[in-house]
């Protein structure tokens, strides 16, 4: 028979074990959960004095609240939470606001009406969905009801804040062989830039600039899917190309 001495050892090197896992598991666990908050995004090339001359990014550093509406490339719900302007905060000295859903189209956003946060600033990121997915209920079924929506969208957005800045990014890059897509994209974003044109409104069209990028160095590198930048340098991307726009109309 086992005497009680020996039990007695096996005993606490079973619990000792037991107890450096869980210290182990424990560490573990803080290390690889790190906060996203504490996560960096980097701006695919890193900031350059180019990216910083431009009125969007005055605005950023002026200290205005502003506001970020879009899909789900908006809300960041294909990556895990991590948006498209993620790399773009540590430069944004004013609140942020967010109100985007993932299969968000312009009409949705336009019945968000009493959800929409006020701002100083709002920075408006839709249209991918209405491109792709026309034959849904609340899609634009044409470039000119495309427009048509962002016209009232923004009228909606001043009724909200009547001196707010509005900004709509044009219809995001997408990865598609079908032709018939890729020109209801440029159809859309003419549309949209000639809405903006009239009104007044912040234009920026990130699309050439990020297409010129994935066919340089490929898709797999930046895209998590055929419609969603990926987190670990997509986003960057995305965030280069809006900056990198935006610096063109100086």
């Amino acid at each position: 028979m086992e005497n009680v001495g020996s039990k007695s050892v096996k005993i606490t090197i079973v619990l000792s074990i037991i107890f450096l896992l869980s210290v182990f598991g424990f560490f573990a666990f803080i290390f690889f959960s790190k906060p996203q908050a504490d996560i960096t995004y980097e701006i695919y090339g890193g900031m350059t004095a180019d990216l910083k001359d431009s009125e969007l990014f005055e605005d950023f550093q002026s200290g205005r609240s502003i506001c970020f509406l879009g899909d789900s490339i908006t809300a960041g719900t294909e990556i895990n939470g991590v948006h498209w302007y993620d790399p773009l905060v540590p430069y944004i000295k004013g609140d942020i606001s967010n109100l985007s859903c993932g299969g968000w189209m312009a009409q949705d956003l336009i019945d968000q009406t009493g959800n929409i946060p006020k701002a100083d600033i709002y920075i408006i990121a839709i249209g991918i969905n209405d491109v792709l997915f026309k034959n849904t209920v609340k899609s634009s079924k044409t470039p000119a009801e495309f427009a048509e929506r962002t016209a009232l969208l923004a009228e909606t957005i001043c009724g909200i804040s009547p001196s707010a800045k509005i900004y709509f990014i044009s219809p995001w890059t997408f990865i598609s062989e079908k032709e018939e897509l890729i020109e209801s994209g440029r159809q859309y974003r003419s549309a949209l830039r000639d809405l903006c044109a009239e009104k007044g409104y912040g234009y920026i069209d990130p699309d050439p600039i990020v297409v010129s990028v994935l066919d340089t160095e490929g898709t797999d590198k930046y895209m998590f899917n055929n419609f969603h930048p990926n987190a670990s340098r997509g986003v960057g991307l995305f965030s280069y190309a809006v900056l990198k726009d935006a610096h063109g109309y100086r």
